[in-house]
């Protein structure tokens, strides 16, 4: 900005005061000058910055929308998160319980196994003791069919014994007769003689 000199009379002359007027005439434009143009470039300066802050009104407006969406998003996402955490909490907890019963059935196929070398080992035994039990069955049966052959002769030798015997009570019979009807006899013939015998002495 250009000063603005104040006229003193009673120091300068005319012509000066004159040149001291234009002077100040000339600065007063310049300077009106000055101040107009710095007035619209504030002028367009405003406008830029109320267009400026319109934008940005704008930008705000959209930001707070962005803003928020992201907290919807971010409930949504935390929500997800929520659920996702317990589904894995869940899973979590279903391996731990299908690793104690992978254990239980791991206990139970070893005992299994065990079982399985006991009961072949059994078997083994069995068998041993069946074929002492067969062979023990083998000489039942060849006894078994020694004590029928014995009990078919002694059947035989009883029946023989049995004929035998009614050949000989039939015998015992018929000589039991004989005996009786000799005895008869010979008493009879003991009195024939004697009742003869007597006669001849007389």
């Amino acid at each position: 900005m250009v000063g603005v000199s104040n006229p003193s009379f009673a120091k300068t002359n005319i012509a000066e005061k004159v040149v001291q007027l234009k002077e100040n005439a000339d600065a007063s434009k310049l300077n009106l000058k000055q101040y107009e143009d710095n007035l619209k470039t504030v002028d367009q300066n405003i406008k830029e910055t109320q267009g400026a802050l319109k934008q940005l009104e704008k930008q705000k407006l959209a930001i707070n929308k962005q803003l928020e969406d992201s907290q919807k998003g971010k409930i949504t996402v935390e929500s997800s998160k929520k659920q996702m955490t317990a589904f894995m909490k869940a899973e979590q907890g279903k391996i731990d319980v299908e690793k104690k019963q992978i254990e239980d059935l791991k206990k139970t196929l070893s005992q299994l196994e065990q079982n399985q070398v006991k009961r072949q080992m059994n078997i083994e035994d069995y068998q041993q003791k069946l074929q002492a039990i067969e062979s023990e069955q083998n000489n039942w049966q060849a006894h078994q069919q020694e004590l029928v052959e014995l009990d078919k002769a002694i059947k035989e030798k009883q029946a023989q014994a049995q004929k035998d015997q009614k050949s000989l009570t039939e015998k015992k019979s018929s000589y039991e007769q004989e005996v009786a009807k000799w005895k008869r006899q010979e008493r009879i013939s003991e009195r024939s003689y004697a009742n003869f015998k007597d006669l001849k002495d007389e």
